[in-house]
């Protein structure tokens, strides 16, 4: 079943941390650091690629060597991120963690490429309760995986080496190292076949 039915929101809704209502002083907070967030986004926007990956090197967890984040990407808490060597992320790409849950982190691993426009989740909101509490759980790709454009992860997914999402797929489950999928929820479409490099 998908994000909706027994699967992520199914297994996380008994176990789900329970944050306590929003206060003032919560919302205050939340605000606070949206808007250093977005001052932080505006000014990656504009510095040039060496700078921005400096900067990079200094908010997120992990940032591997070579590859390329290009303009335009959001990520909502960076120090839950960890990023491999050589992966590409596209233009306009959003990651989203939990700011108050442990399981809640992005880890990409090696030679990742990922499209333009795709957004993983590693946070949601459990929707059994009217205050909507965060739940959350860590989202893993391996290494030599190929999301495609517009593409969304959802919280708990893992990966698996080689595997390739097509564009504009929806993931909801596991995806198995060496395989294809594509749509909305993603579904296996074939086994990835290899040919020797020229």
């Amino acid at each position: 079943m998908g994000f909706f039915g027994n699967g992520f929101m199914g297994r996380w809704r008994l176990t789900a941390r329970q944050v306590d209502a929003v206060t003032p002083f919560k919302q205050a907070l939340f605000k606070s650091y949206a808007y250093f967030i977005h001052l932080v986004t505006l000014t990656m926007d504009v510095l040039p690629c060496f700078l921005r990956t400096l900067l990079f090197r200094l908010l997120l967890k992990k940032l591997g060597k070579g590859g390329f984040i290009d303009y335009g990407t959001y990520i909502r808490y960076p120090l839950k991120m960890s990023i491999g060597n050589d992966v590409w992320v596209n233009r306009n790409c959003a990651f989203y963690t939990s700011g108050y849950l442990k399981d809640s982190e992005i880890i990409i691993g090696n030679h990742v490429a990922i499209g333009p426009e795709t957004s993983i989740f590693a946070a949601a909101h459990d929707y059994h309760r009217l205050d909507l509490p965060d739940i959350g759980k860590t989202v893993k790709i391996g290494d030599h995986v190929w999301i495609g454009g517009r593409c969304i992860i959802l919280p708990g997914v893992e990966i698996g080496e080689g595997a390739v999402v097509g564009g504009g797929s929806v993931v909801t489950k596991n995806v198995a190292p060496y395989t294809v999928v594509a749509g909305n929820p993603a579904k296996f479409i074939n086994k990835r076949h290899l040919h020797q490099s020229s």
